[in-house]
Parts: structure tokens; sequence; C-alpha cells
């Protein structure tokens, strides 16, 4: 038996060098295979997650009139809780921004259109006074309902509140001094659409007031709003509406919603003169004014071509 200071020793094999090239190449090639391997599954796992989730946002980015009233209708109950949870209350006050600039208002006759459950509908009302007349139109049966609750409550006498459709407004040409909406022409199928028919309605002379969001520019506070509006948004409304796809569908349908200079355009385009615009929330949300010109345009050419 060998005493405790030798050392046992193992012979170890050498190998040729080209034989040594050999197995070290098969020793690599299994590694890598059991990578390439992996990779695979991992990829095609995510690749499966991504294309669910890619054709989910694409039918939540396509704007269908049904849906989007069956969206409305699912969160009316807890619609006005989350607009002051989403906007931290600013939303008041950027309609309260928003009505200093339009001025005096004193019985004009009003269209708030895309109403919801009434908030702008009800300023408005205090501000056309008794001479005026406010019409809130909604196609959200449910949000409707709530609005004509509040009016109840608050017995407005120069309210009314019907359903309808802004793509095709139920109102003879010329009916209104002023159209309003807030919030709600980004969820509609056809913007320029929309604007050509609060065109109609409105009179000669008539202003058109929209305040929808917008996409901020100001770097670094353009990242965060973008990361709170695409993950926090529908947080919120997961945890306090219950309603996890609905607010996924409204955020998208914010992010897919022209800027404020984009818009300017499509206002000019639909007829409107005078536009402009007021950006709220560091550019989150705008404000866009414009007039119906008092005389109407004409194709006839005075002098040379």
């Amino acid at each position: 038996m060998p005493s405790s200071s030798h050392t046992l020793k193992i012979k170890r094999r050498k190998f040729p060098k080209s034989e040594a090239r050999v197995i070290s190449s098969i020793n690599v090639k299994k590694t890598t295979d059991r990578l390439v391997s992996s990779f695979s599954i991992i990829y095609n796992h995510n690749e499966q997650i991504v294309r669910e989730n890619l054709c989910y946002n694409m039918s939540m980015t396509k704007v269908n009139e049904e849906r989007v009233q069956e969206i409305f209708n699912s969160i009316s109950s807890d619609y006005d809780k989350m607009n002051a949870i989403i906007s931290f209350k600013q939303h008041d006050l950027w309609r309260a921004k928003t009505m200093k600039r339009m001025g005096d208002l004193t019985g004009l006759s009003i269209l708030d259109l895309c109403c919801g459950t009434g908030d702008w509908t009800f300023d408005l009302s205090e501000s056309v006074g008794p001479s005026g007349k406010v019409i809130g139109l909604d196609f959200s049966e449910n949000m409707l309902e709530i609005a004509k609750a509040k009016l109840k409550e608050e017995a407005k006498k120069n309210i009314e509140f019907l359903q309808g459709n802004a793509m095709a407004l139920p109102f003879e040409n010329e009916s209104f001094d002023v159209v309003t909406i807030g919030y709600g022409l980004r969820n509609t199928p056809d913007y320029l659409t929309v604007l050509k028919e609060i065109f109609r309605v409105l009179k000669p002379g008539g202003r058109v007031v929209c305040i929808e969001t917008s996409h901020p520019t100001l770097p670094i506070y353009k990242q965060a709003f973008e990361l709170y509006f695409k993950n926090v948004m529908p947080f919120f409304g997961k945890v306090f509406a219950k309603s996890l796809k609905e607010y996924q569908w409204l955020q998208k349908s914010a992010e897919d919603f022209p800027d404020a200079k984009t818009l300017e355009e499509l206002f000019r385009k639909a007829g409107f003169v005078a536009v402009d615009y007021q950006k709220h929330g560091g550019g989150a949300i705008a404000s866009h004014f414009a007039t119906k010109s008092k005389k109407p345009k004409s194709n006839i050419r005075i002098g040379k071509k």
C-alpha cells in the first residue's frame, strides 16, 4: 500500500493533433446544435406570441362602428371615474381652458358631438344660458343613459340628449352655431367624413371646437408619455374598471390618431378656415378651433387662367 506521501498518477491518453482537431470540432458542433435548438424553441414560442398579439392589435386598430359601440357600452359605468384616473383630473382643466378661448356663448345653439356621459354638454349648457340650446349626441345608448340620469338630477331645460351617428348626423344643413367634439373623433371610422358632416350642419360663420389626444414631441417626455399610455393606462383599465382589452383598444386608437398639425390640415380639407390649435399636457392633448366661412366658396374665376 503506497504511503501518504506518494501521489496517484493518472496516465492521460495523448491524441495526435489531427485527431484532436476532429474531436474538438465534433464537440463544438454538438454544443452549437444544442444552442440552435434552444434558441429555435424560444424564437418559435416568441414568434407565436408576437403573431397572436399582432393579430389582436390589428383587430383593435380597425375602427368598426359596432365594435366601438360595444366598447363604450361596456365601459360606460366606469367612464367618468376612469377619465379622472387616467388624466389625473387634468381633463377638466383642459376643457376649461378650451371653453375660455371659445368666448361668450350666450344664446347660441350648440351640438356636442360624441357627448358620452355629458360632461362637456353640461358645461356648455351653463355657458349658453336659458336662451341657448345644447344637444348632446352619442351612439352609445349606455353612455346616454348616464347622461340622461345626470340631466334628471340637474333639471336643465336647455339640454337634449339624442342617439345618433357622427358619420351621418340627423340634422338639417346649417342648424348650429357651434359644434363641439371631445375625445370622440379618433373613435370614428373616417375622420374626414365626420368633419364634413360637422361643416354641413354648421351655420355660415359657425365654429367647431375639438379636444383630442395628440402626440408629444419633447424628448424624454415623449417616451415617458408613450410608455404610460401603452402600459399604465390599460393596466388602470384592468384594475379599476375590469376592462383591459377595452382600454388597450382605446390606447391604440390614440396611438394611431394624427398629430395636431396633421389634424389641422384635415380640418382645412373639410372646408374650414381660420384653423388653429392649442396644446395641453405637454402636447399629449390638443384643442382645435376652426370656422365655417360666411362666404360660400365659388368655382367662378375672374381674369386670366
